[in-house]
């Protein structure tokens, strides 16, 4: 930093950074500002490398800010947020609020208070969701995601544990924390599991919070990082010993080859019934070459650049690995893999040696894995009217509609969490 102008240790001291270690580094008012156990220090604004008084007998507002968090409890600040009321900070059991009531942010002007008592994950970051604040907290069986709502620095802010509907959903192993505001998404996770768990939001009017739920991913493969980036959530699992990026869309952005079209004519074309579907298969890929067998009858697809290591993909297995076509006479038809090995997907009795990689007047298909969807109901009561439900008795639902959308083919697998009778099957176009 920039050596002392004037003064000594004694009029001027080191800022008490000095000697500790270093835990976030972030920018606010236009200051640089360090966290250091249980110091904050702002450097002079507008000058970053700045961290002594511009005199040692006078206070001025562009002297830094250097505080210390005190608590009944060690206050080792682990996360912050620059928000638009200050800097929001979390130790392990308390929030913390770095605030001005004045126009000019300075050391004379600048207040620190603690605003609750929650504990918080030091491995997990909080979370900006736009105009409220979201942590994780791990303590206990099961994790908890609290979302703060700081409306004034002269009030309490106003908590609510956001998992009291599902207090048996979150483990105690997460590590990753990740959102995006213009979608209303929360995820979390652990690095080297299989599921994600997201928290769906939507605001209404006045900020009142009119839907919200919870739901969860299974990705084939181990992950090992989340990222949400334009509109996207980026994956890196870890999947037979190779690490894929998966990029998955929550408005579709069709294209050609991810696409099949039902109805003749020109998709668009106001005269005709024509329009393209999504090939619904996860971990989505257009492979790089097919042959065909003749005698034995089998087509044998090879999944990447055979020159290119980084570009082969080994599915984790044939149980849940199927083959889209997306154009001709059989558009839309998904057939199950009969085998996989390295770089390569089989299956019989079609012939797919059309496929070109290059000439889009060729035959187009794309793999990937089959979505399963759980959908637990709860147990549903009739309504006697004035919010007064009849416990006893036996309802018998005879049937349940689904609006799902654009989708692909679907099978309906209903069973009973209280009866042996065998699965109920559904086919869907």
């Amino acid at each position: 930093w920039i050596d002392r102008q004037v003064g000594d240790l004694g009029t001027n001291p080191l800022p008490t950074f000095v000697g500790k270690g270093i835990q976030k580094i972030f920018f606010h008012r236009n200051r640089l500002a360090f966290i250091a156990d249980e110091q904050i220090v702002l450097s002079q604004p507008n000058d970053y490398y700045n961290f002594f008084n511009v005199s040692a007998i006078t206070v001025s507002d562009d002297n830094p800010i250097d505080i210390t968090v005190s608590d009944t409890k060690p206050a080792y600040i682990k996360h912050v947020m620059p928000l638009q009321k200050g800097i929001f900070m979390m130790s392990d059991h308390s929030q913390f609020l770095l605030f001005t009531e004045s126009d000019i942010y300075s050391s004379k002007t600048v207040r620190l208070k603690k605003i609750s008592s929650y504990s918080s994950d030091f491995q997990i970051p909080a979370l900006d969701l736009g105009t409220t604040v979201m942590w994780a907290s791990t303590v206990g069986v099961y994790s908890k995601a609290f979302e703060a709502v700081i409306v004034d620095d002269t009030l309490p802010p106003k908590v609510i544990d956001q998992t009291r509907v599902v207090p048996e959903f979150l483990p105690d192993t997460l590590d990753i924390a990740v959102n995006n505001a213009d979608l209303g998404m929360v995820t979390f996770a652990k690095k080297g599991e299989t599921n994600l768990f997201h928290y769906k939001y939507f605001d209404g009017p006045d900020n009142q919070r009119a839907q919200a739920a919870w739901f969860s991913w299974s990705l084939p493969g181990e992950i090992q990082h989340a990222v949400y980036h334009d509109g996207y959530l980026d994956t890196v699992t870890l999947q037979n010993s190779q690490y894929i990026l998966s990029r998955h869309e929550f408005t579709t952005s069709s294209d050609a080859n991810r696409t099949y079209v039902l109805g003749s004519g020109t998709v668009g074309s106001p005269q005709n019934t024509a329009r393209w579907f999504e090939l619904c298969l996860d971990t989505l890929k257009n492979p790089h070459s097919v042959s065909y067998n003749s005698t034995t009858k089998v087509s044998t697809i090879t999944l990447g650049d055979t020159g290119e290591a980084w570009k082969q993909f080994t599915p984790i297995s044939a149980d849940n690995y199927y083959v889209g076509i997306l154009t001709g006479d059989q558009a839309g038809t998904i057939l199950k893999v009969d085998s996989v090995s390295a770089n390569t997907a089989t299956v019989n009795n079609i012939d797919l040696s059309a496929f070109h990689a290059t000439n889009t007047g060729a035959l187009k298909i794309a793999l990937g894995y089959k979505y399963t969807s759980i959908v637990e109901f709860p147990t549903l009561y009739v309504n006697q009217g004035n919010n007064v439900l009849d416990l006893n008795a036996d309802l018998r639902i005879s049937g349940i509609n689904f609006e799902m959308g654009v989708s692909g083919p679907m099978e309906f697998e209903i069973s009973s969490k209280h009866s042996d009778m065998d699965t109920f099957t559904q086919y869907e176009s």
